[in-house]
């Protein structure tokens, strides 16, 4: 069953996205649709005068006034000169392009006393000034006659006026340098009554305030994740585009006239600019789900194109950058069409922080076409078109915040067993590096003895040479015997130190011939004798007659023995060591036995473990280089046998190996 739904995920977050979609439409349009909106009525001029004295209740609706047959391009009237400027026919309009003009609407109400509120709509971002009854009502930035003078505002501007002798007459100056094929636009002019009107939502501004927050919380958030915890990428990035919203959603609401730092020809760059910082952001963000050379390639393209126009946006003129716009755009549909397209198909079987990411891309980019068609008229709608790509983007954030929570999570979850891994490994190669530093100075000791040894009785020796009439043969004798013997010991701890290396690069080979185990123990025992003969220990032999013979490197087994004969003679004092061997089974077993000072329980475990620390022995001599059991294990492994050890502390050990019967 899960397999299945894994399966189909893809499947479902998009009709997920979908039916979220079609719910944000009935949520924000269906109260329209129903019932509730104010009358409105559209209102045309006859004989320069738009006559409203025939409506019986203003309160009741709104009164949309269309522009009149003239109007003033290329001058700016005022009270004073309105009688000295000859109108022209809006039929001229199209043709004669005017950056700054002024319209007159002359309006006739039947009540005389009343207070009507004036909204000004527009299509573009103007300066406006508003003369009523010959006094200044109204001003939204600064309209000049020239790009310099000219101080750009919003689409709108509301101002409140009564009127005298039952009319209200109008006067507003329009001006639009910065977008290349603007220039200054006709307004319609909206009259309702001032009087408290019931209200179907908020205002512009609240909503885009309300946003706003949003936006720059969730962008607070994901950055104090990004410096506490995970330092992903992704979380910056995104947490970035956040604030680009939020600079987009202040200006497209027009939440930024209520910031007195904000001019409004700053705001008409940062306009433009905050698409450029969204589009970087939101595709570095994407970014972490980008596979393959064509989507790197898409990635590429956007953020070049982006930061090519950025540039232009930030050092040209707004009449190039304008201009440009639409080859920004068709860059931007040809790399966001695609690309989306190549990321669900990348994903067509997501986990979980890339099923939230995708239902938020899927939410966002359905409620965006959605609106297009809206304002297409594709659905025939004809009350107020409200958007829903607001809210979307809303769900965009949360959804993408969702995301990066999982995301950061898992990641953090990988952090932290990483560094229980890395403490973990960081004390094995500390204990090991304290082990290393005990084994060279072991070893150091254990080479230093032998040298001396031999060092001594070669000088006495010597002397002895030299003195013809008191050479003593059998005196020299032995001392050559306990110099050879002291070489035999240095010899075994270098092979030691060489076997290490050997079995860590795997180059210990073992050549295996058919051998009886009875001659290789006598033949150790002989060669090593006066090495091994210490600390007034008596050494038995105790092998079981008949011994099969074994499958065996004679030399390794005798390196085995010697040692483990050693490691007995350290850790003895005037006792006994034995050697036996006998047949258990399939196997012959070896034992080598002391009465010394045994072992303690907790130490047996780690006896074979290489460099691991031993303890004085009996005598107070070092106990070696701790090299010796970890090679008779690898080498009697490499026999197929084993190696195993009994002890008991102030009683004695046994050293056992099996050897497998052929």
């Amino acid at each position: 069953m899960h397999i299945q739904i894994t399966k189909h995920r893809l499947v479902l977050i998009l009709l997920g996205a979908l039916l979220t979609m079609i719910a944000l439409m009935l949520l924000v349009r269906l109260p329209g649709m129903v019932g509730g909106e104010p009358e409105g009525v559209t209102v045309e001029e006859k004989d320069g005068v738009y006559t409203l004295t025939d409506i019986a209740d203003f309160a009741k609706g709104s009164f949309t006034l269309l522009p009149g047959p003239t109007y003033y391009p290329n001058i700016l009237l005022t009270p004073e000169t309105v009688g000295t400027a000859s109108p022209v026919s809006i039929e001229q309009y199209d043709a004669l392009r005017a950056e700054y003009l002024s319209q007159r609407f002359v309006i006739k109400l039947p009540d005389t006393s009343g207070v009507y509120a004036l909204t000004f709509n527009l299509s573009g971002r103007h300066a406006l000034r508003v003369y009523v009854n010959g006094k200044l009502a109204g001003q939204g930035g600064q309209p000049g006659t020239t790009k310099q003078d000219t101080k750009i505002w919003e689409n709108n501007l509301t101002c409140y006026a009564s009127p005298q002798n039952g009319e209200i007459d109008v006067l507003l100056q329009l001006a639009q340098f910065y977008h290349y094929r603007s220039g200054a636009r006709l307004a319609d002019l909206t009259i309702q009554s001032a009087a408290p009107l019931f209200s179907d939502g908020l205002s512009s501004e609240t909503n885009g305030f309300f946003i706003m927050g949003a936006l720059i919380g969730a962008a607070a958030l994901l950055l104090c994740i990004y410096l506490l915890l995970s330092h992903t990428k992704a979380t910056l990035y995104f947490a970035l585009a956040c604030l680009a919203m939020a600079l987009r959603e202040c200006i497209q609401s027009q939440a930024w006239t209520y910031f007195p730092v904000l001019s409004g020809n700053t705001s008409f760059m940062l306009e433009y600019l905050s698409v450029v910082l969204l589009t970087i952001f939101l595709t570095l963000y994407l970014g972490q789900y980008v596979v393959g050379r064509f989507l790197h390639a898409v990635q590429y393209t956007a953020i070049m194109g982006s930061l090519i126009y950025g540039v232009c946006v930030l050092f040209g003129d707004s009449v190039f950058y304008t201009s440009i716009l639409i080859y920004y755009q068709i860059l931007l549909v040809l790399c966001i069409v695609p690309g989306i397209a190549g990321l669900f198909w990348t994903m067509r079987r997501p986990n979980r922080e890339q099923a939230a990411a995708l239902y938020g891309i899927a939410v966002f980019y359905l409620s965006a076409i959605s609106d297009i068609l809206l304002y297409n008229n594709v659905f025939g709608y004809q009350h107020p078109k409200l958007p829903i790509s607001e809210i979307s983007m809303l769900l965009f954030v949360l959804a993408q915040t969702i995301s990066l929570f999982l995301m950061n999570n898992r990641v953090l979850a990988s952090a932290q067993q990483a560094e229980q891994k890395l403490a973990a490994e960081n004390e094995a190669l500390e204990a090991l590096s304290r082990l290393k530093t005990e084994f060279l100075g072991n070893v150091s000791h254990e080479l230093k003895t032998p040298l001396t040894v031999m060092s001594g009785y070669a000088q006495t020796t010597k002397q002895l040479a030299e003195r013809p009439g008191e050479l003593d043969g059998g005196e020299v004798s032995r001392r050559m015997k306990l110099i050879s013997s002291e070489a035999e010991r240095l010899s075994l701890m270098v092979g030691q130190v060489l076997d290490i290396t050997r079995m860590e690069e795997g180059r210990m080979a073992m050549e295996k011939r058919r051998c009886h185990i009875d001659e290789i123990i006598h033949e150790a025992v002989e060669t090593h004798y006066p090495m091994l003969n210490k600390n007034a220990n008596r050494l038995e032999i105790h092998i079981e007659p008949g011994l099969p013979a074994v499958s065996a490197d004679p030399a390794r087994i005798s390196q085995v023995i010697i040692n483990l004969i050693s490691n007995a003679v350290r850790f003895t004092e005037n006792g006994l060591i034995t050697i036996s061997a006998k047949r258990e089974g399939g196997d012959t077993v070896v034992c080598v036995a002391d009465t010394g000072a045994g072992i303690s329980a907790e130490r047996l475990p780690h006896l074979f473990e290489r460099y691991y620390h031993k303890e004085k022995s009996g005598g107070g001599q070092n106990t070696g280089t701790g090299l010796g059991l970890y090679i008779c294990r690898h080498i009697v492994e490499q026999h197929g046998g084993k190696v195993w050890i009994k002890s008991q502390e102030g009683i004695g050990t046994s050293v056992f190996f099996s050897l497998p019967i052929p």
